[in-house]
């Protein structure tokens, strides 16, 4: 039952992120036509992020907050609508635990797990506030080091996020402000909450 609910928010969340692009499209090729405004820009962000559910159940140093970074490639008037692709780095929790016990005897254990979003995006544009709403996916990557083994893995999640964010024009080509982001990988249930910095810079105008 909760695997067809997510199949139906996962199409549900694709068609409104079209409308919406279709939205997009429309409103730049009509602003483009009467003021030839057309903007390509992109976007740097760094901050911290917290993850909002723990289930941590060992001893030790554990974290579940960390820096976080984010690269925007962005198109579009920029007046009410702009679309564009979002990835970044997502530090999600680690943990350093010494002289575990485990059924091969006592071991120190260090993991850490961390994301890469690659993301579709659509921004709408109040005054100097921007809305950006994004679909798509997260590889999610875990490293673990028992008995002085390493262990990788990686896979690929389908996730969305939501954010609000302010922007201040130093001139016409460079802007900078501050935005609070929602991530929510869906399939492995984590949820983060990022505040960041970030810096735009306009890279053509057409």
């Amino acid at each position: 039952m909760n695997i067809t609910l997510d199949k139906y928010f996962k199409m549900l969340m694709v068609v409104c992120l079209l409308l919406v692009a279709s939205l997009v499209e429309a409103q730049t090729e009509l602003s483009t036509k009467q003021n030839s405004n057309f903007k390509i820009g992109v976007e740097l962000g760094g901050g911290y992020g917290f993850k909002l559910r723990s289930t941590n159940k060992l001893e030790g140093n554990y974290s579940s907050s960390g820096m976080n970074y984010t690269l925007r490639l962005k198109w579009g008037s920029g007046n009410i609508f702009s679309a564009g692709i979002e990835t970044g780095y997502l530090t999600v929790s680690s943990i350093e635990s010494a002289n575990q016990t485990t059924p091969l005897g006592i071991t120190n254990i260090s993991a850490s797990l961390t994301a890469v979003p690659l993301l579709f995006f659509v921004t709408t544009q109040f005054s100097s506030f921007q809305l950006n709403t994004g679909l798509g996916y997260y590889n999610v990557r875990s490293t673990s080091t028992v008995f002085n083994s390493t262990i990788e893995s990686s896979e690929w999640d389908f996730g969305y996020m939501i954010s609000l964010g302010y922007s201040y024009p130093i001139n016409s080509t460079f802007k900078f402000g501050a935005e609070i982001k929602w991530n929510n990988i869906s399939e492995v249930q984590i949820t983060n909450l990022l505040l960041q910095i970030k810096f735009h810079m306009l890279l053509c105008l057409l």
